[in-house]
């Protein structure tokens, strides 16, 4: 059961939505109703989570960020059981002293011995340890606040905008969707309300009053998403209302606002960094690479032998997108094998960072096929963008001028160099027993388990 929490507190810890915690929140006051039936339950079931972790050395509960603390802050709850950053420490630490001390006492009057006030005896410990364990979530609890992290709040009756364009988050964050908000109007059929949103200071007025309850019902950041088709509304929320841009991308932007006052935001930065892969295929007979040469750009400039590289979609796997720039610089079908290496920069387009794989692909069985029969691979370089793709020596690709002066790619090039030493071979993601010479990241596209979906991890061939 502890595991569950754990899981749980480092699912909050790691969310991008509101950045690093420096709260000691344990649960939110929501969750706690949900899971532990309010009342006087929860008071109890907190001090005992807390003793139990000093049982355990204080590593139970500790390192990671819980959820409700991503914010810092308090919860805006007033209620003393709360535990939140700013009432946990007296509420629980009063509590937690009382249990410890009648402990205490039970165990004098036991021994007729004296302990340190405060002090847990072992028979306390044991009761605190079951309590909290009596008073921990299920596996079934656990799954489902992660499938529903958002909080039931109930609207206030002058809010402006309809409950279906809003979403509060597990966080005390909430978004307005302007997209969202429209679409209601027109489904309820109110085609005026659908015309005073191309005014932007009806829109502005409608704002401020959210603001207002927003920042009464102790809500901390507001993320406002606005379609191109209403760029319009970005002037008010901006110029009156504090919002700042937080990205964009085509179709829409979303702005933010940080509403405690006299904190600093903990609303995240906008995307930071820019995934880009290569893609090195060896010719299965003749031991050459893949290299192209590019239309434009500093590599054409440098009439530079490169890899198909590129940079991934949204939503796409390294291993995909490895697969994806292959077929369309040169026409051919590949299979990923693994990461050789990466390279970490900084300083790029518009000052993001870049996070560029190296990854070590095969040739589509066909090929060796049709090379056994005698055939050719065609190559069929992409024409905006390639000029031409041959299979060349990695002697005459490693050993061009602009690789030779870089000892950053002069390491990259010795990676690849080592790679295809140990050959080619296929990786059997379902096979973790696999007799695999080759160093590398192999990749796993796995059931996530506690919700929905499938991620893919890169995990050393060597471990």
């Amino acid at each position: 059961m502890m595991t569950g929490l754990l899981l749980l507190q480092s699912i909050a810890s790691s969310s991008l939505r509101y950045g690093r915690s420096s709260s000691s929140s344990i649960v939110r006051p929501s969750i706690r109703r949900r899971i532990g039936g309010g009342g006087g339950k929860s008071s109890s079931s907190s001090a005992a989570s807390y003793i139990a972790a000093a049982a355990l050395g204080g590593g139970a509960l500790g390192g990671a960020s819980p959820p409700g603390a991503a914010c810092g802050g308090t919860d805006g709850d007033d209620d003393p059981r709360t535990t939140s950053a700013s009432g946990a420490t007296t509420t629980t630490t009063t509590t937690t002293r009382g249990i410890a001390e009648r402990g205490g006492e039970d165990e004098r009057r036991r021994r007729g011995g004296g302990t340190a006030e405060g002090a847990m005896t072992p028979p306390g410990i044991a009761a605190a340890a079951a309590a909290a364990a009596a008073a921990a979530p299920t596996d079934d609890d656990l799954r489902r606040i992660i499938l529903e992290p958002t909080d039931d709040v109930e609207l206030d009756p002058t809010f402006p905008f309809p409950e279906s364009s809003i979403r509060h988050d597990a966080y005390d964050g909430v978004t307005l969707d302007v997209s969202k908000l429209l679409s209601s109007y027109e489904r309820d059929g109110r085609r005026d309300d659908v015309s005073s949103m191309d005014d932007p200071i009806t829109f502005g007025n409608m704002l401020g009053r959210a603001l207002e309850i927003w920042t009464r019902t102790n809500r901390r950041g507001v993320w406002l998403r606005i379609p191109t088709s209403h760029s319009h509304l970005i002037s008010p929320a901006c110029s009156i209302h504090g919002f700042d841009f937080q990205h964009a991308e085509p179709g829409y932007c979303v702005l933010t606002r940080w509403l405690p006052t006299g904190t600093t935001s903990r609303l995240p930065s906008g995307p930071t960094h820019q995934v880009g892969v290569g893609a090195l295929v060896v010719h299965p007979t003749s031991g050459r690479i893949l290299a192209v040469r590019e239309r434009t750009g500093p590599a054409a400039n440098a009439k530079l032998w490169k890899m198909p590289t590129g940079l991934s979609d949204p939503g796409e796997d390294i291993a995909e997108a490895a697969v994806r720039e292959l077929k369309e610089e040169t026409g051919l079908d590949c299979v990923f094998d693994r990461i050789i290496c990466f390279r970490q920069a900084h300083g790029g387009l518009f000052g993001r960072s870049d996070m560029f794989f190296v990854c070590l692909c095969r040739l589509a069985p066909e090929y060796e096929q049709r090379l056994r029969e005698g055939g050719e691979i065609d190559l069929i370089p992409q024409e905006e963008e390639i000029l031409m793709a041959d299979w060349i020596d990695f002697d005459v690709y490693a050993q061009q001028r602009l690789w030779k002066e870089s000892p950053l790619y002069k390491e990259m090039n010795r990676a690849m160099l080592r790679s295809l030493k140990k050959g080619v071979h296929y990786s059997d993601s379902d096979d973790d027993d696999v007799d695999d010479t080759s160093h590398g990241f192999v990749a796993k596209n796995l059931e996530v388990g506690f919700r929905p979906g499938r991620n893919t991890i890169y995990v050393s061939s060597k471990l």
